[in-house]
């Protein structure tokens, strides 16, 4: 029985790996056919800073003002070492080796579950974004935060801590799943403690390195306007379809970001609507506990919502934002939760249509066209429509 089981593993190991790879070269065959759009753009930014920091230039994020946490640069430095390939496909190759040891790491997971299906999701997600699930920095803390699920499944939450906090100086979205951990499950003063100290690490590491830039990405986005597939910027990608405002390119943030009456305000009041509906999910959850609702459900329902409350109130839209919701629904599967279908059906959908957005359509979008305005309208909607359902669930409201 034993070699049976050992065989089956091999088996379904070797179909995991082998749809990886498949996914892997259909997004890179994918980012050629719309090569317009640039999908794997931001890979050249990658390359110039991880050179920069091969000639000698101050560390980004440490030394000098960067948009991202500290920890991001290690990655986008990584792919540099392979003198005997292009950075594009040095960084390729890194992505499909994280990607790949995550869903393996799946699949060898709990005893007496099958956590196949969230293996299999996984790389659902990931081919229904497109290729900017592979090309971003957000491919990296997504698989990290992942490491940090599994840790939850096996109630080593001090372990997931430090997890979640890595992915979080990485880019700072896995502050969402953090917090949700520490209001939905009871074991908090461990995890509290580990995050901190591992925060207070990296900080005096970079301030050993000169960090005078440590915490530069705080404010790194705060004067940026609303980049036109943002939930934010939808009324006004209507109202330049009218000619009531307009798109713009931003030379500094390089982007395509909206103009029109009230988009200054509302990109400055952003984060404060962010930090409000974190508040209200956390809340919503701690009550959950306190009110006897499962530990597990309520971390799944809260890290949902919270994650989509990071997107739908921020003022920027980057594409690659959609695969954070990619991991609350694998905790779900993983984890064991059930009557969450509607959401796990929803997030698959936005994934899908963000595809179609960017880069399918994303020259039309910038042309204006009713097709790709409406496939983002929908896809915001239903963004919208995960806050709203997270926070009711937490709230107890079983009928949805």
């Amino acid at each position: 029985m034993d070699t049976l089981s050992k065989a089956r593993g091999t088996i379904r190991a070797a179909l995991l790996i082998s749809a990886s790879l498949g996914v892997h070269v259909w997004l890179v065959f994918l980012s050629r056919v719309f090569e317009d759009a640039r999908a794997f753009g931001d890979l050249s930014l990658y390359n110039y800073w991880a050179f920069q920091l091969n000639q000698g230039s101050p560390i980004y994020g440490v030394a000098t003002e960067w948009i991202y946490p500290a920890l991001a640069i290690a990655p986008i430095w990584l792919p540099s070492l392979f003198t005997g390939m292009s950075y594009e496909l040095a960084w390729l190759a890194m992505v499909f080796l994280i990607n790949t040891a995550v869903v393996l790491a799946i699949d060898s997971g709990r005893r007496g579950v099958k956590p196949t299906g969230a293996s299999w999701f996984f790389m659902l997600s990931i081919a229904l974004l497109g290729p900017v699930a592979i090309s971003r920095i957000d491919s990296i803390s997504v698989a990290m935060a992942i490491f940090g699920i599994l840790r939850i499944a096996s109630a080593r939450f001090g372990v997931a801590a430090f997890l979640f906090t890595i992915a979080g100086w990485i880019k700072i979205w896995p502050v969402a799943l953090f917090l949700s951990m520490i209001a939905s499950f009871r074991t908090r003063t461990g995890p509290l403690v580990i995050a901190a100290g591992t925060s207070v690490t990296i900080l005096l590491v970079g301030f050993g390195f000169g960090g005078s830039a440590v915490l530069s990405f705080v404010g790194s986005q705060q004067d940026r306007g609303l980049q036109i597939e943002s939930v934010l910027a939808t009324p006004w990608m209507w109202l330049a379809k009218s000619g009531f405002s307009k798109i713009y390119f931003d030379d500094d943030v390089l982007t395509n970001q909206v103009s029109g009456p009230l988009v200054t305000d509302l990109a400055s009041w952003s984060n404060w609507f962010m930090l409000l509906a974190l508040i209200i999910t956390l809340g919503l959850a701690a009550r959950a506990v306190h009110n006897g609702q499962k530990p597990n459900h309520v971390f799944v329902w809260a890290s949902l919502a919270a994650v989509a409350e990071l997107i739908a109130f921020n003022k920027v839209g980057s594409p690659q934002f959609m695969l954070w919701l990619a991991v609350p629904l694998l905790a779900g599967i993983y984890l064991g939760v059930s009557k969450f279908k509607v959401a796990l059906a929803s997030v698959l959908v936005i994934l899908l249509l963000t595809q179609l957005i960017y880069p399918i359509f994303y020259l039309d979008l910038l042309a204006l066209e009713e097709v790709p305005l409406w496939i983002l309208t929908l896809r915001n909607l239903l963004l919208l429509g995960l806050v709203v359902v997270g926070n009711l669930r937490l709230a107890g409201k079983q009928a949805l």
